[in-house]
């Protein structure tokens, strides 16, 4: 019974160590920032490319009108 204790008291010590351990914070503090970052570029540059390419579905629109071409 001894022997379990020593156990579970070393599991608690090495948990609490652990949880109180600061390395890497920032590290995956700064790799969340940059997957955000990654993703409103993502979608800014769809975005983007949607109004674009209405834009010049438009332009060709006009100009085969313009053109007399069906």
């Amino acid at each position: 019974m001894l022997l379990l204790n020593i156990h579970a008291q070393r599991l608690v010590a090495r948990l609490k160590a652990a949880f109180e351990d600061q390395r890497g914070a920032t590290a995956t503090e700064y790799g969340i920032l940059l997957s955000f970052l990654a993703l409103a570029l993502v979608l800014g540059v769809a975005a983007f490319g949607q109004a674009l390419n209405l834009h010049y579905m438009g332009m060709t629109t006009t100009l085969r009108t313009a053109l007399g071409i069906p």
